[in-house]
């Protein structure tokens, strides 16, 4: 349980961070100042991530099944080897099912936060270069 709640206090630090362009100084960031350039990377980053939240919930929803299915076997098969009876393998999956499923929802929940996924950044740097800003690189 203490370790539970030391992974969770873990990743709701992680969910303080944020994954944001680097702009290069061209002439529509020259023309528009920093503060500007802020509020447009701002912007794309909202639009994206309102884009993209029905594939976001379909990710966690997939993540959470295969989180399942692993964790059923692993747990299943420790059963056996621990127990040895068919009680103790279905205890073992089921718990193992339970966790797995949990893993891999908190997983897919949180991996967004350490590093941005593929789509998310294509997603803004096209909204960007909408707007004749350049991207660079991602910090």
């Amino acid at each position: 349980m203490k370790k539970l709640i030391i992974l969770l206090a873990s990743a709701s630090l992680f969910s303080c961070a944020t994954y944001r362009p680097v702009l290069d100084e061209n002439a529509q960031m020259q023309k528009v100042g920093p503060a500007r350039a802020e509020q447009d990377i701002d912007k794309c980053l909202q639009k994206a991530d309102a884009y993209l939240s029905n594939h976001k919930s379909d990710r966690m929803k997939n993540s959470a099944i295969r989180g399942a299915g692993q964790g059923a076997v692993f747990g299943g098969v420790l059963g056996l080897v621990s127990g040895g009876n068919l009680q103790s393998t279905a205890g073992g999956a089921m718990l193992g099912a339970g966790v797995g499923a949990a893993g891999g929802a908190l997983g897919e929940a949180t991996k967004d936060k350490w590093k941005p996924d593929e789509l998310k950044q294509r997603y803004v740097k096209n909204c960007l270069e909408r707007k004749k800003y350049q991207v660079i690189g991602w910090k």
